[in-house]
């Protein structure tokens, strides 16, 4: 048996007689249950925790950081040709502080919080050596990304959240997303190819007029070497 602590609306217990309470039906409705996994395992068990929209927008921005960094690390180790440099030393080094790191805080009282401040620490080192040109060839990159990549796997199995594939979840966070904000794709979709054809025909004033339309509702437009992409800002 332990104790917890609440979660609170506005500071105040969730009850029935303040009707300040939200059930997961309703939170469900515009996160994925994943998103609210991570919310709560973001705070030590025994803490208080205050729920919002505000705080599990952070949360989902915090899990999608996540799942980026372990769908850079995968594409990392497409790469077909490598540098004959080795990483410095002081890397492995830090990954090892890292995962020392996380075990220490689980094994303090189920530290979660302090766990994934370890967590967010080995994505900086992996984000840090995969954006650093000469770094990124270096040959024991990949031991490196798969040493990660393991790593998460481990912490997922634990803690329940990230453990998803990465492209799987970030087609279904935007289909949350895009649900939350009244998103409709056939829209989006017919602005993108028109402002698709604006550029190829040179109306760079109609395609900036057309990103201005997206931003409007809430679309961030990436123009990518393999063609323009769209999320949910």
């Amino acid at each position: 048996w332990v104790h917890n602590g609440f979660v609170r609306i506005n500071t105040e217990k969730m009850s029935n007689s303040l009707g300040n309470f939200i059930t997961l039906r309703d939170i469900y409705a515009g996160y994925l249950p994943e998103v609210l996994r991570f919310f709560l395992v973001s705070a030590h068990y025994r803490s208080p925790l205050d729920y919002s929209d505000t705080a599990m927008d952070e949360a989902e921005k915090g899990i999608k950081r996540v799942y980026a960094a372990l769908e850079t690390a995968q594409a990392a180790l497409t790469r077909a040709k490598w540098s004959g440099a080795v990483l410095p030393a002081d890397v492995a080094g830090e990954m090892t502080r890292l995962e020392a790191g996380y075990a220490k805080a689980m094994d303090d009282d189920l530290n979660t919080a302090a766990a994934l401040g370890h967590v967010f620490g080995m994505i900086r080192l992996v984000n840090r050596v995969l954006e650093d040109k000469a770094l990124a060839k270096c040959k024991d990159v990949p031991d490196l990304c798969r040493r990660f990549l393991a790593d998460m796997a481990g912490y997922a199995s634990v803690l329940g959240v990230f453990g998803t594939d990465p492209a799987e979840f970030k087609a279904r966070l935007k289909t949350s997303r895009m649900t939350r904000k009244g998103i409709d794709a056939a829209t989006v979709e017919a602005l993108m190819a028109e402002r698709l054809a604006a550029r190829i025909s040179k109306d760079f004033a109609r395609s900036d007029a057309i990103r201005d339309e997206l931003s409007a509702l809430c679309v961030e437009v990436k123009d990518t070497p393999a063609g323009p992409v769209w999320d949910v800002a």
